[in-house]
């Protein structure tokens, strides 16, 4: 997964005056051409790649787009993980210090795991990322694209 998140923070900044002046006017059509090229970078790797924004919070600077609100699926419609057991996820999770696991519920495996830096909700049919995406955090997600997804980089 960091190879995705790597190459969308790539894209992002060698695509930046496609969206900047349009989200510094706070123009709407910003967000979407963000989301255009989230989205051509997830279909380079087959994957649903997604920027959120969350309403209520500003984007601050250019650099922080990215780098936090992402949602990546893999398998849409799984419900249920193959390979890998919700409490070996759990283990995986314990590297991140989490403050606390709560199931995912609807009937889905997985968690929604708050982190001191905000919330990971771990799937088995993909991941949102609502926390800053540390180093750490995308170690843990190449250990779930490898172990819960069977995907690993090229």
């Amino acid at each position: 997964m960091s190879w995705i998140v790597r190459d969308l923070w790539r894209t992002l900044e060698e695509r930046r005056e496609e969206f900047a002046k349009l989200l510094a006017q706070g123009e709407i059509q910003a967000f979407e051409r963000i989301n255009r090229v989230a989205s051509e970078v997830g279909a380079k790797w087959g994957v649903f790649l997604q920027l959120n924004f969350p309403a209520g919070q500003s984007l601050l600077d250019l650099d922080e787009l990215g780098r936090r609100n992402i949602s990546l699926l893999v398998y849409r419609d799984r419900r249920k993980f193959e390979g890998i057991t919700e409490q070996e996820l759990k283990e995986a999770f314990r590297s991140l210090n989490p403050v606390s696991f709560d199931t995912a519920g609807f009937g889905y495996e997985g968690f929604r795991v708050r982190l001191p830096s905000g919330r990971i909700d771990c799937l088995p049919g993909g991941v949102h990322l609502w926390c800053d995406i540390t180093p750490e955090v995308l170690g843990f997600l190449d250990w779930l694209f490898e172990h819960g997804y069977q995907l690993k980089s090229e």
